[in-house]
């Protein structure tokens, strides 16, 4: 419902939508008669950072969009808040989003492209004259009317010139069309939303992203990878435009279009550009995906024709591809070939050719020609697309068996693992059992022969006497019961010392680790992360140090991966029991393509800084989880989507990943970190900052945690 401030002014006339967020009505202006959408949210809690974090946003978003007056920016008309709600009162878009046409499959001619792309940056223009830059421009938030025209919309993450409430290291946006700078997490400019508008720009001419997947999917890709040019994925894309968007997806921001306005120029020259005729192919060099060495016949070139007497020689073979091309382009350079050698066959053949100067006939045999050759080319190429997807089918057929067979011996492993344990606490149980028989059994017998002392003494003896006799022996026996005791006790002593020792020494025995260990006088338990083969020479020093296997419990991580740098830094602060944090992965690993990386942590019996990075096998890190204070023993859960955060999705690179959890007193970077940075650089950082925390005596641990990624189950 319709906060009460502005229920009389407003008619409530449906909901067009809801989610976490909050409510948006389609409501009626009664005094103008206006239809208006207002956006209701709910207060946030004073104790809940990030809740504040969302309502700031909010409010941004009507300070950013009511400081702008375009015709194609949705226009804001008022704003307010009580104690409970907040609410943004704008102008009503009937129509739909581009996405929601994006998604129906829907292809754009070039013209209706050239006209949505040149509204939309006159509209990023606008506001970029007017210090606002959107940072979340993407299709959901490209709002088309009835009669097509285009309307920017959702400035919430707007970022406004000498604006405080963003901060450097601070990810925000919608990942696919966030900019290389945004992905680290710096501060960013206009040149931002140009970017943005070129990922549209690439998805308009092909119907695909350039950068897909998960986060660190798109992290990696828009970070060290460059997409295809637009006119290699579709045929309808003309070539023009391959400059246009490599200019517009530049990594630096330098490179890119200096303003929407010269984008927008640049997207109508391309248009405007003379589209490259099939005769024209001859003298303008190879296709792109073909050999600089391939020979491209012209469908319908003329030439003179040879002469009866002289046989054409016989052309030389091109020489080898000096690499693999892309199997699309071969197959139109094959169709190209095929089509020019029915032309000179329908022109050369007795019969089959026409007489020099009928050219209608000669351009009926052209056009005959090119459909043949289309034909042809149509068929390789879905002769070569179904042959693709065998292929993939067959390479996610062999990823599939590999990982079963790797689920099924890591379920033998902890099967293995399990038995020995049980038999290790059967074993434990029956040797507690027959020492409380043992001493059952001396009792009794000393209970029997003090009897039996007595019997004879009371016959031999006075009852004083008799008595008095008594009354030693159980003294001694007491005695000797004390001195058991005593004696197991310092037994147990004994194990637990030299339990401990060999443990301390197991949890270092391999260099590439890191293991946190208890002991007590029944065993020792070793946890943590270890590379693959490492646990041999972890049982090897508890042998020597004298802990049987079957007082032995492992829960160590294989891994195979370029973490042994990590996990040498992080060693000095590797605590140990209650002192160090604990870290699970929720759900069931290894982990698929689509699914959330969530975690559960348990924070040590201290209150500090929380902070998480996940190490990638691409030699990079992501700093998750900048420091938070969480008080001690506190339970977190990370990874659940909530607001505009949709979570941490698994993807491609997949393999063995790392996460590392540190609980410090104080913050371990004075500064926040990049978004994604490389490996070398953030551990040098990291050294350098736990070296300082120990110097001035401030506690830091930290846990590593494996986690296994895959394409499916």
């Amino acid at each position: 419902m319709l906060p009460k401030e502005i229920e009389a002014k407003y008619e409530l006339r449906g909901t067009l939508g809801s989610g976490a967020m909050g409510t948006v009505y389609d409501a009626m202006d009664r005094i103008i008669e206006r239809r208006t959408a207002i956006k209701v949210v709910r207060r946030p809690p004073p104790d809940d950072p990030e809740a504040e974090e969302a309502h700031a946003r909010f409010r941004r978003e009507a300070q950013a969009a009511g400081r702008l007056s375009h015709p194609s920016i949705v226009g804001v008309y008022d704003y307010g808040e009580n104690a409970e709600s907040a609410w943004i009162v704008m102008e009503l878009v009937e129509g739909g989003s581009l996405k929601a046409r994006l998604d129906r499959g829907e292809r754009f001619p070039i013209p209706e492209i050239v006209r949505v792309m040149d509204q939309m940056l006159a509209a990023l223009a606008y506001s970029h004259g007017r210090g606002v830059v959107h940072r979340d421009i993407k299709p959901a938030n490209i709002m088309l009317t009835a009669d097509g025209a285009v309307k920017l919309a959702d400035f919430g993450i707007a970022r406004l010139e000498n604006s405080s409430m963003t901060q450097v290291g601070t990810v925000m946006g919608t990942p696919s069309y966030m900019a290389p700078e945004q992905l680290r997490g710096e501060t960013v400019d206009a040149r931002a939303d140009i970017w943005a508008a070129g990922v549209v720009l690439y998805q308009l001419l092909t119907g695909e992203k350039p950068f897909d997947g998960g986060f660190s999917a798109v992290m990696h890709k828009a970070l060290n990878t460059e997409p295809p040019p637009p006119s290699q994925l579709s045929v309808t894309a003309p070539r023009a435009f391959d400059a246009v968007v490599a200019r517009a997806l530049a990594k630096r921001p330098d490179d890119r279009f200096p303003t929407a306005t010269a984008f927008a120029e640049a997207i109508r020259a391309a248009a405007a550009a003379p589209a490259a005729e099939p005769d024209s192919f001859a003298g303008a060099g190879p296709l792109p995906g073909l050999d600089g060495d391939a020979t491209v016949l012209a469908v319908g070139a003329t030439a003179a024709p040879p002469a009866a007497s002289a046989p054409a020689p016989p052309q030389s073979p091109p020489a080898p591809a000096a690499r693999r091309k892309a199997p699309v382009a071969l197959i139109a350079g094959g169709g190209v070939v095929l089509a020019a050698a029915a032309a000179a066959w329908l022109l050369l053949v007795p019969g089959g050719g026409t007489q020099p100067g009928d050219a209608q006939q000669q351009e009926e045999i052209r056009r005959e020609a090119e459909r043949l050759a289309q034909a042809e080319a149509d068929r390789l190429r879905q002769q070569a697309e179904e042959e693709q997807q065998r292929a993939a089918a067959a390479e996610q057929e062999t990823r599939r068996r590999q990982q079963a067979e790797a689920e099924a011996a890591r379920r033998r492993e902890a099967e293995a693992q399990a038995a020995a344990e049980a038999e290790r606490r059967n074993q434990a149980e029956a040797q507690a059992e027959m020492e409380r028989r043992r001493l059952a059994e001396a009792q009794a017998a000393a209970e029997a022969e003090r009897q039996r002392q007595a019997d004879t003494e009371v016959e031999a003896e006075p009852q004083g006497q008799a008595q008095a006799t008594a009354e030693a022996e159980g003294q001694r026996q007491a005695e000797a019961q004390a001195q058991a005791e005593a004696e197991s006790r310092r037994q147990a002593e004994q194990r637990r010392t030299t339990y401990a020792a060999a443990a301390a020494a197991a949890a270092t025995a391999e260099p590439c680790s890191l293991i946190g260990w208890t002991a007590s006088d029944v065993g020792v338990t070793l946890t943590g992360v270890i590379r693959r083969g490492g646990d041999a020479l972890v049982r090897q020093t508890l042998a020597g140090g004298g802990v049987p296997a079957e007082a032995v419990r492992l829960q160590l991580q294989p891994f195979d991966g370029p973490y042994c740098d990590a996990l040498a830094v992080l060693r000095p602060v590797a605590a140990q029991g209650e002192a160090a944090p604990r870290a699970d992965v929720i759900g069931a690993e290894p982990l698929a393509r689509g699914e959330l990386l969530r975690l559960s942590v348990t924070m040590p019996a201290y209150a500090g800084q929380l902070y998480v990075s996940y190490l990638m096998n691409s030699g990079e890190v992501a700093n998750l989880v900048p420091s938070r204070p969480e008080p001690a023993g506190a339970e977190v859960r990370l990874g659940d989507p909530q607001g505009s955060f949709t979570g941490w999705e698994v993807d491609e690179p997949f393999g063995t990943d790392m996460v590392l959890v540190f609980a410090s007193e104080r913050p371990i970077f004075p500064q926040r970190r990049p978004v994604v940075e490389k490996v070398t650089d953030y551990l040098a950082a990291l050294s350098d900052q736990l070296r300082a925390a120990q110097s001035q005596g401030s506690r830091v641990s930290a846990r590593a945690l494996v986690v296994e990624t895959v394409p499916g189950r």
